[in-house]
């Protein structure tokens, strides 16, 4: 990072702490997580990438494992993911992809949960690649779907996920859907099947999650 850009990554987690203290933060569904903390296992959480910016400032503190690409916005990111208390793995889908993979299988072996973005990072937007449900397979860590919808948001709609930030003193809703376990030869033999189910998963969570923040 270079002159001002350098700063970006502080004033976003700055910012992004001030928001979220001014908004009641209210979780949906997270009866399941808190089955696998008591088992002692991890997880893998899987939020669309429109939800970057809220989802790595709500789990701030939680030493997660987070993928941000290898890309120079990335860079960023994971400067952000860092300054928020939680581990910033470099890569994604289209660069990197089975290195972080790797990384992500180490930390989650190590006690780490993760947290990844199955549509980034370069989209389309909602439509589930292949990448989140390799590493559940790998390292055994069921996924579990993830989303953040608030009564008044920011919206970038110009960026080609319409990211999306809470605005403050806003209800700011997380919907959190059962863990799902990848089942390693059903993945190998039918990759489109498991894809199609789990971006089922993905689409009925985050409706869930809107539809409570419409009230």
């Amino acid at each position: 990072m270079k002159g001002a850009a350098r700063a970006l990554p502080w004033l976003y987690a700055l910012l992004a702490r001030a928001v979220l203290a001014s908004c009641r933060v209210v979780r949906l569904g997270r009866e399941g997580v808190e089955r696998l903390e008591r088992e002692g296992r991890t997880w893998i959480y899987t939020a669309w990438h429109e939800n970057t910016g809220a989802s790595v400032a709500l789990e701030r503190g939680r030493r997660l494992a987070m993928m941000a690409s290898d890309s120079r916005d990335g860079e960023y990111i994971a400067r952000g993911i860092e300054l928020l208390g939680n581990i910033p793995v470099r890569g994604s889908s289209s660069k990197g992809g089975a290195k972080a993979a790797k990384a992500m299988t180490r930390w989650l072996r190590d006690g780490h949960s993760a947290a990844v973005t199955p549509d980034g990072p370069r989209g389309p937007c909602r439509v589930m690649q292949s990448g989140a449900l390799w590493i559940g397979a790998l390292s055994g860590a069921p996924l579990v779907p993830y989303h953040v919808a608030a009564t008044r948001e920011w919206v970038l709609a110009k960026t080609w996920d319409r990211h999306r930030f809470p605005r403050p003193f806003s209800t700011v809703y997380v919907g959190i859907g059962e863990p799902y376990v990848v089942d390693r030869a059903r993945l190998q033999a039918d990759e489109a099947a498991v894809l199609a189910e789990y971006g089922a998963r993905m689409a009925a969570n985050a409706a869930r999650t809107e539809q409570a923040a419409r009230g």
